[in-house]
């Protein structure tokens, strides 16, 4: 007989239900660690962005005094640093090299002129002889004015022989010893001698005014020849090239020994009494640019004021020069074309709402801002912007004193009008 298999069969325990309180309970602290350790299902729900508060920069709003301005940079220039040019064509050497200190009037170059030379002499020559000329003429008219005083002084006593003639005449008529023709041709004669030393005296006196002219004449013409010499001479001095000013030899503009011609530039002579700061200035801020301007430099770790004296009126490589006028620089050792840092003030505003500059102004044309909020969110609101300094940026609408904002880049977020802060 086969047995059945009764014997095999195990007593199963029927399972324990789970109490529905527990799964419950289970189930809310499953949300409540996620709410803690990740995002929010709203914040899934809604696409707010994420970002690590450790990667953005947040800063205060503020209220003070907004200077607006520029930084530049530049370099240290002579205020005085005249070139010195030749005169003449010839051969220089120059006497002082660059670098080297020269004191006001020192012969710092030399020129030497064959044809100056030869001119001078020429011209000495000319009026050694105008002078001989200028003397022979003195004689010649000593001579000229005695043969017409001699000519007066015979007319002269032709008059009194035939005033003595007619005297005689006079008295034979009288006794009537002659006619009265001869009287007559008597008292003729005394006329005719009267006219003749009249003219000879004219002649005379007219002569001594034009041996005066003569002579006047010939001394312009000798004082002319003095002067012409006279400008040779000093171009000749000025062949010793000589420094205008107390300072040091900047650069040779020419090479030793060189024959140059009239009117070149042969070295530069820097006044180290008086500097200048040359700026750059961007071409964006030329409209702001005035006379009179206050400028802040530094210089060798040393900060000191200053003003702006010119403004360029044409743009290179969109920068605009300026030349701003060093104050009190007694302390500070400069030298030509020493790099200068500077600030230029456009404008200073007193009590205004700023906050610190950032990448958001470019993010979203600053018109728009992150503000903290509570729980770590940030909400995009819209501000307005006024003045800006090379610090702070003006805020005229949207944010108050005392509020924190984003002020970095938005790039990751600019679409959002919320964003939370994690990290």
């Amino acid at each position: 007989m086969i047995e059945g298999t009764s014997g095999q069969d195990q007593v199963v325990a029927p399972p324990k239900k789970v109490a529905l309180k527990k799964i419950l309970l289970s189930i809310s602290l499953l949300f409540a660690l996620s709410y803690i350790t990740l995002p929010t299902l709203s914040q899934w729900y809604s696409s707010i962005p994420s970002v690590d508060s450790k990667s953005i920069n947040i800063e205060t709003v503020i209220r003070g005094d907004l200077i607006r301005d520029v930084v530049v940079s530049g370099k240290a220039v002579a205020a005085n640093a005249p070139q010195l040019y030749s005169t003449e064509m010839g051969k220089i050497t120059l006497l002082a090299k660059p670098g080297e200190a020269v004191a006001l009037n020192q012969v710092v170059a030399r020129l030497m002129s064959p044809e100056l030379d030869a001119l001078i002499k020429q011209q000495q020559s000319t009026l050694e002889q105008l002078s001989i000329n200028a003397n022979r003429g003195v004689l010649a008219d000593k001579e000229a004015q005695l043969d017409l005083e001699s000519n007066m002084n015979t007319a002269q006593s032709k008059l009194n022989v035939a005033k003595r003639e007619f005297q005689r005449a006079e008295i034979s008529y009288g006794k009537q010893i002659i006619s009265e023709v001869d009287w007559l041709k008597s008292q003729d004669s005394v006329t005719d001698a009267k006219r003749l030393f009249e003219h000879a005296r004219k002649r005379v006196l007219f002569s001594m005014e034009r041996l005066q002219f003569e002579k006047q004449h010939r001394d312009f013409l000798v004082q002319k020849e003095k002067l012409i010499l006279e400008e040779l001479l000093r171009r000749h001095d000025e062949l010793a090239i000589k420094a205008p000013v107390e300072g040091v030899v900047g650069n040779w503009l020419v090479a030793q020994k060189n024959t140059i011609s009239a009117n070149t530039a042969i070295m530069t002579i820097v006044d180290l009494s008086e500097y200048e700061a040359e700026l750059s200035v961007p071409e964006f801020y030329a409209d702001d640019l005035g006379i009179g301007l206050e400028v802040s430099m530094k210089i060798s770790g040393i900060t000191v004021r200053g003003e702006i004296i010119a403004i360029s009126p044409e743009v290179k490589s969109n920068q605009v020069t300026v030349r701003a006028k060093i104050i009190d620089p007694q302390h500070i050792q400069l030298r030509q074309n020493q790099r200068i840092n500077a600030r230029i003030e456009f404008e200073k505003k007193e009590d205004v709402l700023m906050v610190k500059r950032g990448a958001f102004m470019g993010s979203l044309g600053g018109n728009f801002i992150f503000t903290i909020a509570e729980d770590n969110y940030a909400n995009k609101i819209a501000i307005t912007t006024g003045a800006s300094s090379v610090e702070f940026i003006e805020i005229t609408s949207g944010l108050e004193v005392g509020q924190q904002v984003i002020t970095s880049d938005y790039e990751d977020f600019n679409k959002a009008e919320q964003i939370y802060l994690g990290g």
